[in-house]
This record gives structure tokens, C-alpha cells and sequence, in this order.
């Protein structure tokens, strides 16, 4: 008889332990939603839909190059990096074969230029170039073009855009 409780407690215990194991138990930490940080890239030139396309992570020219129909037959693809991964937003031109190449008639010296001057810069806005009076008054003349990015309201993009019709000297 004392066998038979003693069997009967074990399998009990047995069972106990076959039936409800003891789980693990997993602490989930709620980070937040992930910043994703979007890559405008403006596309101009000879493809069959320009315009900005915006992008959530790092893309490659010819990725960008499908995503905007293609090519046009007469797209020059001679200085073009199809394999080039863009991080950041900018603007992408694709030259045409039968156009010619014209230089900006409008060059702009921004450390120089009165605030009028530089409202004839394309793209540059009332508001942009008195940030960018207001920055030059503060930290002197620009040494590349590429420090207007420093400038409050000029961002990549705009930066971009304005080159071809700025210089510094």
C-alpha cells in the first residue's frame, strides 16, 4: 500500500511537470518606431518621368533610373555611375545626346552679392538668401560652395540647385 501512494505521488509529480512545464518567460522592450530618414532625389534630364522620387533607405542610380521609367533613347550615359549608392537626398541630370550643354547665364558671387543679387538666383528664395546674408555676416566668406549647406534653409537638395548658378569669387 505504501508503494502504491509512493507511485502515485511521483507520477502525480510527474505529471505535473509533463502537463504544465514552467515557460520562460521573455521581456519585450518597446524602442519606439524606427526613424527612417527619406531621400528625395530629383531626376532631370533625359528619362521618361522626371521629377522627385523619395526613398527610404540607401538606392543605386540604375535603381533610381527604373523607378522613373527608363532612359530616353537619346539619354548620353557616357559620365553616368549606374552602380553609385545615394545616402543622401540630391538631384541626378541625365544629359541628352542632342542637347547641347549650355552654361548658366546668371553666375551669382554669394560672398559678395546684396540681398537683391541673390534673389536672381533660381530656387532661392526671400528667405534663403537672407539666411545666407546673415550666415556670411557671421562666419566671413564661403571657401567651397559646399559649405552653404551650413546655411539655415539651404538644405542638399536646394544646394543642388543653385550651383550651377553660384560661384565664390
Amino acid at each position: 500500500m505504501r508503494q502504491a501512494m509512493i507511485m502515485t505521488v511521483i507520477l502525480t509529480v510527474l505529471g505535473w511537470v509533463w502537463l504544465f512545464p514552467k515557460t520562460e518567460e521573455i521581456e519585450y522592450i518597446n524602442q519606439g518606431p524606427e526613424m527612417l530618414i527619406p531621400i528625395d532625389i530629383e531626376v532631370k534630364g533625359a528619362v521618361v518621368f522626371p521629377g522627385t522620387y523619395r526613398f527610404f533607405e540607401p538606392v543605386t542610380i540604375s535603381e533610381i533610373i527604373n523607378k522613373t521609367g527608363g532612359l530616353l533613347e537619346d539619354a548620353d550615359t557616357s559620365n553616368v555611375m549606374f552602380t553609385e549608392v545615394i545616402h543622401f537626398s540630391r538631384q541626378i541630370t541625365i544629359p541628352s545626346i542632342n542637347i547641347e550643354q549650355v552654361e548658366p547665364s546668371i553666375m551669382v558671387n554669394v560672398n559678395q552679392a546684396s540681398f537683391k543679387e541673390l534673389l536672381q538666383i533660381p530656387h532661392m528664395t526671400e528667405t534663403r538668401a537672407a539666411s545666407l546674408i546673415i550666415y556670411r555676416e557671421a562666419h566671413g566668406d564661403f571657401k567651397t560652395v559646399d559649405e552653404l549647406i551650413n546655411v539655415k534653409n539651404i538644405g542638399v537638395v536646394t544646394l543642388e540647385k543653385i550651383r550651377p548658378y553660384i560661384k565664390l569669387g
